[in-house]
């Protein structure tokens, strides 16, 4: 920690040298003595003061936070009023460090910014300051008044009369306000935009009012003429007055004005662009215009087709040439058309369609559109299927070839049975094997498998999804077998593309290990071992295919192979957004299935890599966003992008509200330094304060992995949940877990989620019994922190009752352990008669049993602790001796679980000597019968690839076992609260 100001007449001694030691000693009654002494000799030093506070803050004492609160409205008074910028930001610098300190002393802060600029009225530069700082910290009431300030004071400027809009808009979507002053600031905001619209001069004056400069108008104003510069000048200004009125519900006003040739679309305000045409599109959508919306893009698009485009002839209007071809039109068309449902109206959207595909070069998005059209036509539904047959064997036909098949035919499950039928027979005989022979060059061989794998893609959708449940595995291997013979052809044809591109039957491999996942949805426990087979081949010609990572990683996680999969997750460099959007893939429940480091051998060196380590990349992140989003601000500040600025804002909101992820992380972090494999620095906690106003929204991208399955059927990414997906119940009662650590540690975070109780219905077993005994723990220490002599009979009495059924909660935990010693088989998983693996929740049931077990200990340690001074229980020697009984047990059931984990791992190390996982994945040599085996066989590279790849997978599951052995039994109180 460093001092925030220099100490006196604005310069840095050798007093502010020896300050500085004592506070980076942490010797904070030595360095507050220090200042005070040296504010009787220099009263009025402000920055003393300011440091003084820093100090007290620092102390992490209730009683001198408090005492830094009075000192800040000492500072409030002073005459004249504190006007310095390096002061005044270094006051607001301790928000960022104690933000509930800030939370105390906000209003005392905000006052002080308002005392200076009132001294300061013609200080701009001033204004502007504290416009910033408060709008940066996202304290919009504060700026929107710097902003009434600023305005008032400078009534000439454009600048901050749209900075005024902009945080009375902001503040009107404010939470933390109420319900009449968001109605005020929404008012004010309207309000402000309307008058800025009435500065629009008349068409006479528009022609060159897009040009006025700042100078001009305040020049104009001057001569007290109407003031142009804080009219509506260009798109961007319109964009952000249709922003602003969208939030409001204001959608017809919008529209008005769009459509008002003085100031709308067509004016040279609006200057026909093209994101006020998506604009308008989307009110139309709002107010159910459909009428309007229909003739809008009927317009558009007509002006964008071939024909129009090779007329010399122009109407007037909005014109934007071959840009009106654009998906979004075609899809607010269509919507129309579907929504009045005239025949009128259908023939000519059919009419409109057809004319982008009667020439010879056909329209991607028209081609989308017909079958959209047919699909979802109201007005033909007795002609609906047979033309929408027509156009789906229409696309497939011109772009089999292409990556952007799939999509396109997705509406092909809209077909009865006999048509799909007829469908696959059609796309089948489109790529008839036998004509690939006659195929000279390479293109056309790829361009086949291309046509090849999307047929292959609508089989899986149409048939392999639809009946994969229904004990069909004879038609998934040989699905599975088409697949990887397609993908084995394909190797050859993708030798001259770098690794780094996708490769051409890289979709092929990623449809067989789907089957495969099926197959193991059907019953045979081999299937995601050759799913994980597959990918792995995959990935070794094709190491950056980000669809195979994310599959793999899963699979793998699911297998109980955490290094694998962290291994994998580490190649996919993921970062960002994606922490929020991709990072719960890997680390949901990672700290009770691989919380352990474990080393990476690549040829040059040995690296150890830990999921701590992943955690906390991932953490600083969230944590340094607001830096990234302060910055992104200032650029937008400097150009008065307004419209773009609102953009930003609300790319920053998906990563704030995305609490489900974060806290998750968080949650995981904090587990795995429990168990003793990483260090958790407090910084990166949240103040939660009242979860009723909390924001859980989820982030979370399900869509990135691939999917070909039906309509009605799981996503591919539910089938390899490890566990149920964690919801906001989950989160609930990992942060009421962590608040129990806390309060056993001593340590005060702000948060207080004792008295409330998640529903634990989307949980594991082990998850939902943690959860319920952490709720008689949490209720317990709060009421023996508490506890008065008044209600003293009535807490011992609970007390009592909750450690007579300490046995009920800790004995599955022993009777777990003892299971597993006496007969490793009943945690694992046989992928054979011959062999059997720990999968997930084998790892997920022990480390869950670790934890609880510690943090027990030691919530009986805290209990018979504080019962030393508070005397709330008569009998001591009672909860010492449940403290030292409960601190026994636990370490007799770690033992047993290192012994348990020692006997599986042996069984694992005597099987890699056999070749059982190799049958497991390839199959026997010479059993025929086993056709996906052997396929999968002649698909490995070699032999000597085959016996490291199945070493390599039996020594991942040894090592997490490892890490089962290598957590030590120790209580909460001994996880070092911060690390580095």
């Amino acid at each position: 920690m460093s001092i925030l100001v220099a100490t006196v007449n604005g310069r840095k001694d050798k007093n502010d040298v020896v300050l500085q030691e004592l506070m980076d000693a942490g010797n904070w009654k030595q360095a507050l003595t220090s200042v005070e002494k040296r504010l009787k000799k220099h009263d009025k030093s402000i920055g003393l003061v300011v440091n003084k506070i820093s100090i007290l803050l620092a102390s992490g004492e209730v009683n001198r936070q408090a005492q830094a609160i009075v000192e800040v409205r000492h500072l409030l008074g002073r005459k004249p009023p504190i006007s310095d910028f390096d002061i005044l930001l270094a006051i607001e610098s301790l928000a960022e460090k104690w933000p509930g300190w800030y939370r105390e002393s906000k209003t005392v802060i905000d006052q002080m910014w308002e005392h200076a600029a009132v001294a300061k009225p013609n200080d701009e530069k001033l204004l502007d300051l504290w416009f910033r700082t408060k709008f940066t910290m996202q304290n919009y009431k504060a700026a929107q008044k710097a902003a009434m300030l600023y305005s008032k004071n400078f009534p000439k400027d454009r600048r901050p009369y749209y900075r005024l809009i902009l945080s009375s808009h902001l503040a009107s979507e404010s939470p933390e306000l109420s319900d009449l002053e968001r109605s005020t600031f929404r008012e004010m905001a309207y309000r402000l935009l309307t008058k800025a619209l009435a500065l629009i001069s008349d068409d006479s004056m528009s022609s060159h009012l897009g040009k006025l400069s700042l100078e001009q108008g305040k020049s104009n104003a001057s001569k007290g003429q109407i003031d142009a510069s804080r009219a509506l000048q260009n798109p961007g200004d319109l964009l952000f007055l249709c922003r602003i009125y969208q939030s409001q519900g204001r959608n017809k006003e919008a529209l008005e004005i769009l459509n008002d040739p003085r100031t709308g679309l067509t004016s040279s305000i609006g200057r026909s662009s093209w994101e006020l045409i998506l604009v308008k599109v989307a009110l139309h959508d709002s107010c159910g215009l459909w009428e309007a919306q229909w003739t809008d893009c009927y317009e558009l698009l007509r002006r964008a087709s071939p024909s129009y485009t090779k007329d010399t002839e122009r109407d007037s209007g909005v014109n934007v040439g071959v840009f009106g071809n654009d998906w979004t039109i075609w899809v607010a068309f269509l919507k129309a058309s579907s929504k009045i449902a005239t025949i009128e109206k259908s023939t000519k959207t059919k009419a409109m369609i057809e004319s982008y595909l009667d020439n010879g070069k056909k329209s991607l998005n028209a081609q989308k559109a017909m079958i959209e059209f047919y699909a979802a036509d109201p007005v033909r539904p007795d002609k609906d299927s047979d033309s929408l047959l027509s156009a789906l064997l229409a696309f497939y036909y011109r772009y089999s070839a292409s990556p952007i098949c799939f999509d396109g035919l997705r509406h092909a499950q809209r077909l009865p049975l006999d048509q799909k039928r007829e469908f696959l027979i059609k796309i089948e005989k489109h790529t008839n094997p036998d004509e690939v022979m006659k195929f000279s060059g390479e293109k056309e061989r790829r361009d086949w498998i291309s046509s090849v794998i999307n047929c292959l893609k609508q089989a899986y959708t149409l048939i392999i999804s639809v009946q994969a449940g229904l004990d069909n595995t004879r038609l998934l291997e040989l699905f599975v077998v088409v697949c990887l013979y397609l993908y084995k052809i394909s190797v050859p044809l993708s030798h001259d593309l770098p690794v780094s591109e996708r490769q051409l039957g890289d979709d092929a491999a990623i449809l067989a290990a789907m089957g495969c996942i099926h197959l193991f949805e059907t019953g045979d426990e081999r299937g995601l071992v050759r799913a994980a087979t597959i990918l792995e081949m995959l990935l070794s010609n094709s190491a950056h295919n980000y669809d195979a990572q994310l599959i793999i990683i899963r699979v793998y996680i699911y297998l109980g192979l955490g290094a694998q999969a962290i291994s994998h997750y580490a190649r996919l460099d993921i970062k960002h957004l994606q922490y929020l959007t991709n990072s719960w893939i890997m680390f949901t429940r990672i700290s009770t299935i691989h919380p352990h480091p474990f080393p990476i051998v690549s040829s040059t060196k040995i690296e150890l890599t830990s999921p701590a380590t992943m955690l906390k990349s991932a953490l600083i992140w969230g944590h340094r966003q607001n830096k990234q989003v302060e910055e992104g601000i200032a650029s937008f500040f400097e150009h008065d992008t307004l419209f773009e600025l609102l953009q930003h804002l609300e790319y920053q909101k998906t990563t704030e509200v995305a609490a489900l992820v974060k806290v998750s992380l968080m949650a995981e972090a904090r587990r795995i330094a429990r168990l003793g494999h990483g260090y958790y620095d407090l910084e990166f906690d949240v103040a939660i304060g009242d979860l009723s106003s909390f924001n859980f929204d989820d982030v979370r991208n399900t869509t990135s992995f691939p999917n070909y399955e039906a309509y009605g059927q799981a996503s591919f990414e539910q089938y390899l949940r490890p566990g149920p997906m964690t919801e906001k119940a989950w989160l609930l009662s990992q942060l009421r877990l962590t608040d129990l650590v806390y309060a056993v540690m001593g340590i005060d975070t702000g948060q207080n989620l004792i008295s409330r109780l998640p529903d634990l219905g989307d949980m594991t077993m082990p998850e939902k019994a943690a959860a319920e005994w952490t709720t008689v723990m949490i209720s317990l220490h709060g009421g023996a922190i508490q506890c008065s002599k008044s209600i003293q009979k009535e807490f011992s009495s609970c007390l009592e009752g909750a450690l007579s059924r300490l046995d009920h909660f800790v004995k599955p935990w022993s009777t777990l352990a003892q299971e597993l010693d006496e007969d490793p088989a009943q945690a694992m998983v046989s992928l054979s008669s011959d062999l059997a693996i720990p999968n997930w929740y084998t790892f997920h049931r022990i480390f869950t049993a670790m934890d609880q077990c510690a943090i027990t200990t030691a919530f009986l340690q805290s209990i018979a602790t504080l019962n030393q001074t508070s005397h709330y229980y008569e009998d001591q020697s009672f909860l010492d001796k449940s403290a030292a009984g409960m601190k026994e047990i636990g370490l007799l059931i770690f033992r047993t679980f290192h012994r348990a984990a020692r006997r599986m791992q042996a069984k694992i190390l005597e099987m890699t000597k056999k070749p059982y996982l190799e049958e497991v994945c390839f199959g026997k040599k010479g059993d025929d019968t086993d056709i996906v085996g052997k396929e999968m066989r002649t698909l490995a590279e070699s032999e000597e690839w085959i016996t490291n790849y199945c070493d390599g997978l039996m020594g991942g599951w040894a090592e997490g076992l490892q890490g089962v052995i290598s957590t030590k039994y120790r209580t909460v109180k001994q996880v070092p609260p911060r690390g580095r």
